[in-house]
């Protein structure tokens, strides 16, 4: 039987965030959620004694810091924190309005950096923890009509990666998750659209658009594998920086290494001329 931790997750009312909630409260993990209302969250679910839920607002410095000093009062350490939290956004980046653009990053960058932030001092208290940031395929591969949700995902990669070389020598992990669709209601409820749509940009947000729209519900991977799969991770001793989930993240990431790998080439000679 596993070692029982605690584990604290953000957004887990609906989509892959449920997922692990069930997953892991089958593996008797004592799991703290998340959500933005919590009087929605799954009331079955919520009878189960290893589970809380907390209504919570992500951009609230003060509502976050309040939750986290709660469950350390009451348990004394925060073991694995999963920022799940996020939704999607299409739009081109001409339109985008500064106000869509400012909430995309609030919940996508802003919330779990502040939630990293605030449980981090905990972690190194305990010398020990792990930090699971939910990225996607967007995180590394741009596209059009992405534009400022792959923003918010090459964010959440890059700080990551630096979030990992800063606490390792206090013995805390830091993973970082790139799916590709995951078959949930992110298309459907979890995903806006700019206000504006141009039909100068038909050709890529526009088409955007039409093919999330087609593929709600066609997504290929299943919540429950990739729930397993992260925490698979988590058991292990030297996890991953860096875990894809599915067939088409796979592809397309090995692909853009073969693009930079050309770039880089190519230009080599221009690149090295630069120097004194």
């Amino acid at each position: 039987m596993e070692q029982q931790k605690i584990y604290l997750i953000t957004g887990a009312s609906q989509g892959l965030g449920l997922s692990l909630v069930k997953y892991l409260l089958q593996k008797n993990q004592t799991v703290i959620v998340t959500t933005r209302d919590a009087g929605k969250f799954d009331p079955l679910l919520r009878k189960n004694a290893d589970l809380e839920v907390y209504g919570l607002d992500l951009t609230s410095e003060e509502a976050v810091k309040n939750m986290i000093g709660d469950i350390i009062e009451k348990h004394g350490r925060i073991d694995v924190l999963i920022n799940n939290a996020g939704y999607g956004f299409v739009g081109a980046i001409e339109e985008t309005s500064s106000e869509e653009e400012q909430q995309v990053i609030a919940v996508n960058v802003h919330a779990p950096l502040r939630m990293i932030r605030l449980v981090l001092p905990h972690m190194r208290k305990m010398q020990n923890g792990h930090i699971i940031n939910l990225s996607s395929i967007a995180g590394i591969i741009g596209s059009g009509g992405w534009g400022m949700y792959n923003a918010s995902k090459f964010a959440v990669e890059g700080f990551s990666e630096a979030l990992y070389h800063e606490v390792i020598e206090f013995g805390i992990k830091v993973t970082v998750v790139a799916p590709s669709a995951i078959r949930t209601n992110f298309l459907g409820g979890s995903l806006t659209s700019s206000k504006l749509e141009m039909k100068e940009y038909a050709n890529s947000s526009g088409k955007r658009r039409q093919t999330l729209a087609a593929n709600n519900g066609k997504q290929p991977i299943d919540p429950e594998k990739a729930a397993a799969a992260i925490y698979d991770v988590i058991q292990m001793t030297n996890p991953p920086f860096r875990l894809l989930l599915g067939k088409e993240a796979y592809e397309r990431a090995s692909k853009k290494l073969e693009q930079l790998k050309a770039d880089y080439e190519g230009m080599k000679a221009v690149t090295l001329s630069t120097e004194f």
